[in-house]
């Protein structure tokens, strides 16, 4: 499946001026997200004057202590500048105070909300941690345990390989992060964000969980309803759609696995400069320097400084983990014998019967 949602407004720097033009706006609702990493907890505010974000925010994120001093602030007004009195040129971008560790932004939806919190985690971050787009899992045998980082772009195939992994007799699935999440550069120790709900596709939720909507109580998830197409994402409970495959704690990555489409053929870089290049500039994502840059979630890349920031992160990460490229070219269970390969250093069979292709 190819992702609808088209690149993220630009980010620019709001300086102090805007920032004091936005002082007479009242926005009435406020949470405080706390956000888990291995090291402890990022915490996140968020006010909006929409009622439907408020409503999805605070339904998705685990809450802060009320007397918690906010790491960054996410500020999110539900129409354009010019109905508030402002300057057009708002509405052209994402605006990105350092200093004051603010972020702006007019007329979003719930998924570019959702982006912010990754650029804005990612750039209060100690330089340890590294937020990577994917999944994070452990995978077991009866001999041994590996610890897992699935990465690739939209459609790349991640969901239709964890799914397929989770069926494979023999092997026992433990996922702690199913899209996004933080890693330490250091110890390779990841975890989840701590989210109550993940925001998730409607097809990823039923190739994880076919049937799941005559199988789950109403109350088990929502629709993101700022959404044009209703249907396209959900607020879900992690559990009613992994089951016991879920835990809520940290694993050690010991490898992390990135997922691209390619002709048959097609050759991974063979050397470790190469892999940070094609992962630094999110070869494989089909959102170069917008969507993806670094697989992770940054967005907010417009220094030479905040590159550099990322790609020392990945340096230290890279000399910690092994990396595998897997092409998924054939079928599912193609993909998820390559991918017992590489990390398991297993061939295993053949599942029964034949599967199409990963999608």
């Amino acid at each position: 499946m190819t992702e609808s949602y088209g690149p993220p407004l630009p980010v620019r720097e709001l300086r102090q001026a805007r920032l004091d033009q936005l002082a007479r706006l009242r926005l009435p609702y406020r949470h405080l997200a706390a956000v888990a990493t291995p090291a402890g907890c990022l915490v996140v505010a968020f006010a909006t004057d929409s009622v439907l974000l408020s409503r999805l925010f605070a339904g998705n994120w685990a809450p802060a202590d009320s007397d918690r001093q906010p790491d960054a602030t996410l500020r999110v007004l539900a129409r354009p500048a010019r109905d508030y009195g402002l300057d057009g040129t708002w509405d052209e971008a994402r605006w990105w105070s350092s200093s004051a560790r603010t972020m702006v932004l007019f007329t979003a939806d719930y998924h570019l909300v959702k982006v912010c919190i990754r650029g804005i985690c990612s750039a209060v971050s100690g330089h340890d941690l590294v937020f990577l787009h994917g999944c994070a899992l452990s995978v077991h045998d009866r001999d041994r345990s590996r610890g897992v980082a699935i990465m690739g772009s939209s459609g790349a195939g991640k969901t239709a390989l964890v799914a397929s992994v989770s069926e494979r007799r023999g092997y026992a699935v433990r996922v702690v992060n199913d899209d996004w999440g933080p890693v330490s550069a250091h110890s390779a120790a990841a975890s989840g964000t701590g989210e109550m709900r993940l925001h998730m596709k409607t097809q990823s939720v039923l190739a994880l969980r076919p049937g799941f909507f005559a199988a789950v109580p109403p109350d088990a998830y929502a629709r993101d309803l700022s959404d044009a197409d209703p249907s396209s994402r959900l607020l879900v409970e992690p559990e009613y759609v992994y089951g016991a495959r879920w835990e809520r704690g940290i694993i050690v990555i010991d490898n992390i696995v990135v997922i691209v489409r390619e002709p048959p053929g097609w050759q991974p870089p063979d050397r470790p400069p190469q892999a940070l290049e094609l992962l630094s500039r999110g070869g494989y994502s089909g959102y170069f320097r917008r969507n993806e840059p670094f697989f992770n979630g940054s967005l907010m890349l417009r220094t030479e400084a905040e590159w550099s920031r990322e790609v020392t992160r990945y340096e230290k990460l890279l000399e910690r983990v092994s990396l595998s490229w897997i092409n998924n070219c054939g079928t599912v269970d193609e993909l998820t014998g390559k991918f017992l390969s590489a990390v398991m250093g297993q061939v295993p069979p053949p599942a029964a019967g034949g599967e199409p292709p990963a999608s």
